[in-house]
């Protein structure tokens, strides 16, 4: 059974139609972290092994000074926004990728700018192997401000690397010019929210873009 979002977004006909569910493909979860014993998440973790132990030197990563061995999640946001991306059972767009964990807020969704800054440089090289950087980034979180460039060069830095950072809108609508950053800023791609019925989210945030862009 398929949830509505991912027939919303016609990934099932994708699926399909053209045998594209995402395989090949490795999406950085960067949010509250993972719980990867989710059974959703659990057999497309880059670390998992069916045959033995995990291994999760190049495949999570917690910023936040807890030194959380695994990934972890003691919020459920990163859980959730990742499971979208990528979950099975029917909840996520692409899952047939792979994914990897990065924590940069804590378990009440806050985050420094510096342990932000960390998980952004560690997808560029995964345990210090470039080779083993992710495809996409998953960002579910922003700053209200949406002239903030606090992490501009760095996202300059993973598109120059050929990694797409993928970033909510933000939830502060309807109003226009409601865009949160990093959204905003033109290194993005940037996501809004619709409901079941292919409307616009009332809460999903507006732009366009202060740098002029047509924004989600």
């Amino acid at each position: 059974e398929q949830e509505w979002n991912v027939e919303r977004g016609r990934a099932d006909d994708v699926w399909h139609s053209l045998w594209i569910s995402g395989t090949g493909a490795l999406v950085a979860g960067i949010d509250t972290g993972v719980d990867w014993f989710h059974p959703a998440l659990r057999e497309n973790y880059r670390g998992y092994n069916p045959n033995g132990l995990p291994d999760h030197r190049y495949s999570w990563f917690d910023a936040t000074g807890r030194g959380a061995l695994y990934p972890v999640d003691g919020h459920g946001h990163g859980t959730h926004t990742l499971g979208t991306a990528v979950g099975s059972g029917g909840i996520g767009v692409a899952p047939g990728a792979q994914w990897v964990g990065v924590k940069v807020l804590d378990n009440q969704g806050y985050g420094l700018d510096s342990w932000i800054r960390a998980g952004l440089q560690w997808a560029l090289a995964p345990g210090g192997d470039p080779e083993r950087a992710p495809d996409v980034l998953n960002c579910s979180w922003g700053k209200s401000n949406p002239w903030s460039t606090t992490f501009q060069e760095d996202l300059q830095a993973l598109r120059a690397a050929g990694i797409l950072p993928v970033f909510a809108s933000g939830n502060t609508g309807p109003s226009p010019n409601t865009l949160n950053s990093p959204a905003s800023l033109p290194e993005t791609l940037a996501v809004g929210a619709v409901d079941a019925y292919d409307e616009v989210a009332n809460f999903s945030s507006r732009g366009p873009s202060p740098w002029g862009e047509i924004r989600p």
